[in-house]
């Protein structure tokens, strides 16, 4: 472990958002972060395509310096919902929701590069971690939310980091201390997810998972307040005792195999006190009885986050107090930031090809999910829809170059394909945008 300077702290928190410098305004996303409260479904649409453009932008400027032919080709997010699959792009509108959306486009599938696939993919990740919460309370078990992290330091690199993290994981679950440990708690397996936010300590790696155990199984019983709640909880259900005596701690016994997993990592020097104290306080959070809680809007930071959404709606927490999500650096370095822009393309390197959410496996089968890769997902229309009409390719080269993406599905919703003939019309007569896009320095 590499020494750390005076003040440095070993986790991430309250202290606040790495602070950016901020550049030049492009005058089309100052009001991407924060988030404007309570938007509707067409600002968040139009926020998540002008993140999508910043993207792009980024990739082609690394496609270039790497002096690709075709520097899109540098990632496949630089052309997710730009590059067309045909002769046409047709407009099409759900029968149900009668949301508009286009068709015959490159779709990326890649939840963490894509705002536009990510919010997709992750909708359909809540549901189906929703429906593993109700199995488990069906099939009388307890579904448990546990929280690793780690320390993590400003100088460390991502990529170093979720190696190490990795290593770290699978260490925790090796030998018959584990088997004993499972055994003792009734585990039937586990949803993992992956989340990786920014901020004044650097990356910051952790992972939520909800473990599937027995009702009797106590989650945290480290404070007389935490003891005092898992009685209550017990003195509510008849189905098992409401003594404690006997009963296994989920967290110490999780804290004492984290400790030693990630000492053996290389995350942690357990020679350093201060740092091993600051680890048992904040390296384990365990939580009982989850459930599949709704949420009001993201933006309404006076609710908590249920189980189901804390996994699978992780990008969405762009400014909390812990850190940035990456698509929070986007938005940074589509106003001009170079510094969030290098750090937005080390995140997408580093993540790329990794899962965001594991299941243990035959687990899906036994809540009666279907496993579907990320891509499939972002491609899935569940929805029947009418095609409004179809644009011609030069009709959608002029929408996307003037960033006009989500605009015209907003006319469409509104006005039909009469609405979209209209809103090309006005569109031709308005003089090409001025481009400021992303800059960056480096690739990270």
């Amino acid at each position: 472990m590499s020494a750390k300077p005076k003040g440095a702290s070993d986790f991430q928190g309250a202290a606040g958002v790495q602070s950016f410098p901020q550049g030049s305004d492009s005058g089309r996303t100052r009001n991407l972060l924060p988030p404007i409260k309570n938007p509707s479904g067409a600002a968040v649409r139009a926020m998540r395509y002008q993140l999508l453009a910043a993207a792009r932008a980024l990739f082609l400027y690394e496609g270039k310096q790497a002096g690709l032919t075709h520097p899109a080709n540098s990632h496949r997010t630089a052309k997710c919902m730009y590059t067309s699959r045909g002769v046409d792009v047709p407009i099409l509108q759900s029968k149900e929701h009668g949301g508009a959306f286009y068709g015959n486009l490159v779709i990326c599938g890649s939840v963490w590069a894509c705002p536009v696939c990510a919010a997709k993919i992750q909708e359909r990740r809540r549901e189906e971690i929703a429906a593993a919460i109700v199995w488990a309370h069906k099939h009388g078990l307890q579904p448990v939310m546990v929280t690793l992290t780690f320390p993590h330091y400003a100088w460390d690199t991502l990529s170093v980091l979720v190696k190490q993290q990795a290593d770290a994981l699978k260490r925790l679950r090796r030998g018959n201390p584990w088997t004993r440990f499972t055994t003792s708690i009734a585990y039937q397996g586990l949803i993992r997810g992956l989340e990786v936010t920014f901020g004044e300590n650097g990356w910051h790696p952790h992972t939520h998972e909800i473990w599937f155990v027995s009702r009797q199984a106590a989650a945290d019983l480290s404070t007389p307040l935490l003891i005092e709640k898992e009685k209550k909880i017990r003195e509510k259900n008849a189905d098992y005792p409401e003594l404690l005596e006997g009963q296994v701690d989920m967290r110490s016994q999780i804290l004492n195999r984290w400790r030693s997993s990630c000492a053996r990592a290389g995350l942690l020097d357990l020679n350093n006190r201060a740092q091993v104290a600051a680890f048992d306080a904040h390296a384990v959070n365990v939580k009982g009885w989850c459930d599949a809680s709704d949420y009001l809007a993201k933006q309404d930071e006076s609710r908590h986050w249920g189980a189901d959404r804390e996994l699978a709606k992780a990008s969405s927490k762009a400014g909390r107090a812990k850190g940035m999500h990456p698509f929070g650096l986007l938005a940074e370095a589509a106003e001009g930031n170079r510094i969030a822009g290098a750090k937005y393309l080390e995140y997408t390197k580093a993540m790329f090809g990794k899962s965001q959410l594991f299941w243990s496996n035959g687990l899906k089968a036994k809540v009666g999910i279907a496993d579907l890769e990320d891509k499939e997902v972002a491609k899935e229309m569940r929805d029947k829809a009418d095609v409004l009409g179809r644009l011609s390719l030069i009709q959608w080269r002029r929408i996307r170059s003037a960033e006009q993406r989500s605009q015209l599905l907003e006319a469409a919703e509104a006005g039909g394909w009469g609405g979209v003939l209209v809103f090309l019309a006005q569109l031709q007569k308005k003089p090409p945008p001025i481009r400021q896009g992303p800059r960056v320095i480096g690739s990270g």
